[in-house]
């Protein structure tokens, strides 16, 4: 080798290691090459590529919704359907699973607590004496009724069970709503409504319309119904009682009686027909009762009772309908009786052939629908 040669040489080499940094060319060019471009490569990676995102795929894709499926898939509501399954009140009524015996043998203990009209008195002691074998003072001694308003009164405060009584007035079915209390009424026999005058009054017959114009204050005198001249003393039961309820349903209907003077309101039906039959007012009295009462409860032999639109008030005229003023006689008790219970064991009873004697036996009209 020449010195030209090998001068070119080393002048290369020279140029070689100070273009390098003093360090061997073969050290130095796996640096850049290897660390460098890795490390702008991978560390940059994670926030530029956003891989996390795309990786994630949950919020990307919207899976979560999707997948999560919870409230479309977990069907609580629909599958929990224990309100619909759990049917122990509607499978399980206490009430209708408990049942009554058959009443073979009544006594005390089993009869029904029992009120009443006054003028159907004698009925429930015909009845209880019949069930349970009672003689007359007995019986008087175990039943008790307390007028017509105040049995109703008692069956709506379930003091009683039953009562024996006729229909019942607007007051008291609005006293009975404002409780709670419905009635069920079974008609066991028949009774009339008549009117009643002094012996002495010649008149003999009254039409319904005639009596309503002498409660409403147009008629005044005898004389306009052919009888004498002198006034009419129209008495009235007071309110509520039976008599007064039937008087307002049956006669007056839709009329309002004219307001009488305190003596003329009697609360009690034996003073009415004191009234009536009393020699101060033999020719003027005019009143009204029940006609099982008036014929053979309060017997009075200076009244007499007066035919209505014809019709002379007699048991048959009475049992066939053809006396214009009529009327049904009611064992009343509530609607929630039970079935089965003694109350409407009674009640059937009544229905029976051996209950209707002892309805008949009461003084009333056997009862046919």
């Amino acid at each position: 080798m020449n010195k030209r040669t090998l001068l070119s040489l080393l002048l290369t080499a020279a140029l070689l290691l100070t273009a390098c940094g003093g360090q061997k060319p073969e050290a130095t060019t796996p640096i850049p090459e290897t660390t460098v471009p890795a490390v702008t490569t991978e560390s940059p990676a994670v926030p530029g590529t956003t891989a996390a995102p795309e990786t994630t795929g949950v919020p990307g894709t919207t899976a979560a919704p999707e997948t999560t499926a919870a409230p479309e898939t977990t069907a609580a509501p629909e599958t929990t359907a224990v309100p619909e399954t759990t049917t122990a009140p509607e499978t399980a009524p206490p009430p209708e699973t408990t049942s009554f015996p058959v009443i073979t043998r009544w006594t005390r203990d089993n009869y029904p607590r029992v009120d009443g009209a006054t003028a159907m008195y004698p009925m429930s002691l015909e009845i209880a004496k019949a069930l349970l074998g009672l003689n007359d003072e007995e019986a008087e001694a175990f039943i008790v009724h307390h007028t017509t308003a105040n049995a109703y009164y008692n069956l709506i405060d379930r003091t009683v069970d039953i009562i024996f009584v006729s229909e019942p007035s607007n007051d008291i079915l609005r006293r009975a709503e404002n409780a709670g209390v419905t009635f069920e009424m079974a008609g066991i026999g028949r009774d009339g409504f008549v009117f009643v005058i002094n012996q002495e009054n010649p008149v003999d017959s009254l039409t319904i319309e005639e009596i309503q114009n002498i409660y409403t204050g147009e008629i005044t005198n005898w004389s306009e119904v052919g009888g004498e001249n002198i006034p009419i003393l129209a008495y009235q039961r007071e309110p509520n009682s039976g008599s007064q309820n039937l008087m307002e349903k049956m006669v007056m209907k839709d009329l309002q009686m004219a307001e009488a003077p305190e003596d003329l309101i009697l609360d009690t039906m034996s003073g009415l027909i004191d009234q009536v039959a009393s020699y101060e007012n033999s020719r003027s009295a005019l009143g009204y009762s029940i006609y099982l009462y008036a014929k053979d409860q309060y017997v009075k032999d200076s009244i007499k009772f007066l035919s209505i639109n014809g019709v002379y008030p007699t048991d048959e005229s009475i049992a066939n309908g053809s006396y214009p003023l009529s009327k049904i006689v009611y064992a009343v008790f509530r609607e929630d009786e039970p079935e089965g219970s003694p109350v409407r064991q009674l009640v059937e009873w009544l229905r029976t052939e051996e209950g209707q004697k002892a309805v008949e036996a009461g003084g009333y009209v056997g009862y046919q629908e």
